[in-house]
C-alpha cells in the first residue's frame, strides 16, 4: 500500500458500517433486504490520487486529481453522504489539509492534519484524526473536530510507576476510530512515547489507548526494552460493552480483557493487523491480514504474503488465496452478509494493488484495474 499521510498510518463510522475507524452494523434483521454499498478509497489520477468514494460500485471523484487526496472514512445518514480523509496542501509540499466533504462538497478542518474517522449523531458531525501542532516539528496530537472545533486528546497520563520506567515524553499520538454512543464519545487510537525530550528522538514503545468523553483508558501500556508495540485501530460500543481491535499481534479487547485471534498471538510468528471491529448479535467481526500466504525468498530469507481475512468470533474467514499481497481494512455486517473492504495486488510481487471488497468470500473489484486503487471504508445503507 502506498497511501501518502501526514505520518505512517495504520487506518470509523458510526450507524452501517465496521472499520478502522468506526464501526457498526446495518440495523436490520431481514438477511433478505438489500442495501447500498459504499466504500472510501482513492485511486489514480496522471501523475496524484484523487479522492473518491464507490456507491455500488460506481465512482464519485471528491478532488479533481491536481494534489494528493484520499479518503479514510464513510458514513451515510438519510441522502447525506459523509467523507473524511485528507488532500496535499500545494503550498508546502509534504503537508496536508485534513477534510471531509459532504455530498461531494469539502470542508476543511484542518491545514495540517488527517481526518480519519467520522460519524454522525443528530446535527452534529464528529471526526477523529490527528493534528501537527508544532510545525516543522514531529509534535502530532490525537485529536477530534465536532462540527469544525478541535478537541486535542490527553496522552501520557498513565501513572509513573518506577517499574514501567515511564517516558518523560509524548512522541505523539493518533486518533484512529470514532463511535458515538448516546452522548458519550469513545475514540480508539495510539499513544507514540519516548524518554528523549528532543523531538528528533527515536520511539521506545506504544501503547493503545482509547479515550470515552476525553477520559484517556489504556489497553496496552508499551514499555522500554518489551515487545508490545500495539495501537487500538477501531472502537464498537454495544450496550455497557466497549470492543476495540489493534495489532500488530491481532486481538481484540472487550471491556479491557484482550482475546487473541486465531493465527496471532506472541507464539505464532505471524504479522498479523486487526485493522476493523463491529458486533451483531453475539457474534464478534474483526477484519485485517496475516501473513500467512504462499512462501516468498528475499534478501533477508523466506517472508509469506499477506492474507485478507477476517475473524468471527476469532475463527478466521480467509478471503484471499495467498498468492498475491491482500488485505482487509474495514468490515460491515448486514443479517447473515459479511462486507469486507480492502484490496489485492493485481499480479503477484508487483506492489499494485485494485480497490475491492469481499462479500461472503466473493470478491467485487472497485477500482479501475489499469490504475492504482486502495479501499479503506465501508458502509451500508438498506434500499
Amino acid at each position: 500500500m502506498k497511501k501518502i499521510l501526514l505520518i505512517i498510518l495504520v487506518i470509523s463510522i458510526l450507524l452501517f458500517g465496521c472499520q478502522k475507524e468506526v464501526s457498526t452494523e446495518l440495523s436490520n434483521t431481514n438477511t433478505s433486504s438489500q442495501v447500498d454499498v459504499y466504500v472510501a478509497g482513492y485511486e489514480e489520477k496522471g501523475s496524484h490520487n484523487v479522492a473518491k468514494y464507490w456507491k455500488n460500485g460506481q465512482a464519485v471523484e471528491l478532488t479533481d486529481g491536481t494534489k494528493n487526496a484520499w479518503t479514510n472514512s464513510i458514513t451515510v445518514v438519510g441522502s447525506d453522504v459523509y467523507v473524511a480523509g485528507g488532500e496535499q496542501k500545494t503550498a508546502v509540499p509534504g503537508y496536508y489539509n485534513a477534510i471531509y466533504w459532504k455530498n461531494g462538497n469539502p470542508v476543511t478542518l484542518s491545514d495540517d492534519g488527517d481526518a480519519i474517522s467520522i460519524a454522525v449523531s443528530g446535527n452534529d458531525v464528529y471526526v477523529a484524526g490527528s493534528l501537527r501542532i508544532n510545525s516543522g516539528t514531529e509534535s502530532i496530537h490525537a485529536c477530534y473536530w465536532k462540527n469544525g472545533n478541535v478537541t486535542l486528546l490527553p496522552d501520557n497520563t498513565r501513572s509513573g510507576d518506577p517499574e514501567e520506567r515511564y517516558p518523560i515524553n509524548s512522541k505523539y499520538s493518533l486518533a484512529n476510530s470514532i463511535f458515538i454512543s448516546g452522548g458519550d464519545i469513545y475514540i480508539a487510537g495510539g499513544e507514540f512515547v519516548s524518554r528523549e525530550t528532543s523531538p528528533s528522538s527515536g520511539i521506545d514503545c506504544i501503547s493503545a489507548v482509547y479515550w470515552k468523553n476525553g477520559n484517556e483508558v489504556y489497553l496496552i501500556k508499551g514499555g522500554y526494552g518489551s515487545s508490545l508495540a500495539d495501537e487500538a485501530n477501531s472502537i464498537f460500543v454495544a450496550g455497557q460493552d466497549v470492543y476495540a481491535c489493534g495489532a500488530l499481534e491481532a486481538q481484540y479487547w472487550k471491556n479491557g480483557t484482550y482475546f487473541y485471534l486465531a493465527g496471532s498471538g506472541p507464539s505464532s510468528g505471524l504479522r498479523t493487523e486487526a485493522n476493523s471491529i463491529c458486533v451483531s448479535g453475539s457474534d464478534v467481526y474483526v477484519a485485517g491480514t496475516q501473513s500467512d500466504g504462499e512462501p516468498v525468498q528475499g534478501y533477508f530469507g523466506t517472508s509469506y504474503r499477506d492474507v485478507a481475512k477476517y475473524w468471527k468470533n476469532g475463527i478466521a474467514v480467509n478471503l484471499s488465496d495467498g498468492t498475491k499481497e491482500a488485505y482487509a481494512t474495514s468490515i460491515a455486517v448486514s443479517g447473515n452478509d459479511v462486507y469486507v473492504a480492502g484490496g489485492e495486488e493485481k499480479t503477484a510481487g508487483t506492489g499494485d494493488y485494485v480497490a475491492k471488497y469481499w462479500k461472503n468470500g466473493s470478491p467485487v473489484i472497485l477500482g479501475d484495474v489499469t490504475k492504482y486503487s486502495e479501499a479503506y471504508s465501508i458502509f451500508l445503507v438498506k434500499k
